[in-house]
């Protein structure tokens, strides 16, 4: 089983522009993501993107990139066309780590690497407990329903939360027969109307297995102030 961390990056961001780009201490949030990704026990990692900019950057730090077309409808799309490229056999294992998760665990990546040795998993994400109520009626913050270990739905900003509800995190693990199948479905309802991509995986009866995160910081970096605070974390980390 080869075990690939696919990192899908794009330039273009309404709240935050070039955010791959933008430094968090001395180096950019994207060659942070990929450099933890690079410490956990995967095989390979390589960022897909669709701008020169980011690309040069990747080269310029050493990383793995791959040029992808700029006309997909998400970072699963993005991911699968790079994966394409790489020889795998159905049973391999892809984990889609979002491009603005700097502070992300490698401890995490391996976690869901191990679940699958069970041959039934197809897909994995994460969550988190909710540390403020607010989180859970912002839009910005997607919310996760448990049932047991399994995703039941995800939410954005259903005004009366389930008190199964967690915070979930961007990052998804496929087998790759799993991947293939979710890219070529058509887009779903609610993918469309939620927002969410996973939400195709869901409308599908594909089960998305949910582990809990143990990584001290959990920050996406979305915002100006989320890269504010980002950089004050740094700061206060060295």
């Amino acid at each position: 089983m080869k075990k690939i961390v696919l990192i899908p990056s794009r330039l273009h961001s309404e709240r935050l522009p070039e955010k791959p780009l933008k430094l968090i201490g001395n180096k950019t949030m994207i060659n942070l993501v990929y450099e933890a990704a690079t410490k956990s026990n995967a095989d390979k990692t390589i960022i897909a993107t669709d701008s020169e900019l980011i690309f040069n950057e990747v080269i310029n730090f050493g990383g793995d990139v791959q040029m992808t077309n700029a006309d997909h409808n998400n970072g699963t799309e993005r991911i699968y066309e790079a994966s394409l490229n790489l020889g795998l056999n159905d049973n391999d294992v892809i984990i889609n780590l979002q491009g603005d998760e700097p502070f992300t665990d490698p401890n995490d990546i391996n976690k869901i690497f191990n679940l699958f040795q069970d041959d039934q998993v197809e897909m994995v994400s994460m969550f988190t407990e909710v540390s403020d109520k607010r989180d859970l009626v912002d839009p910005d913050k997607v919310k996760v329903v448990l049932k047991g270990s399994m995703a039941e739905n995800f939410y954005r900003n259903e005004t009366e939360p389930n008190d199964s509800s967690f915070i979930h995190l961007g990052i998804y693990g496929f087998k790759f027969r799993t991947l293939k199948k979710i890219v070529n479905l058509p887009r779903s309802k609610n993918e469309i109307e939620k927002r969410l991509e996973q939400m195709r995986a869901m409308d599908n009866d594909i089960p998305i297995q949910m582990i809990k995160s143990n990584a001290k910081i959990h920050l996406g970096i979305d915002t100006p102030a989320d890269l504010k605070l980002a950089n004050e974390l740094i700061k206060n980390a060295q």
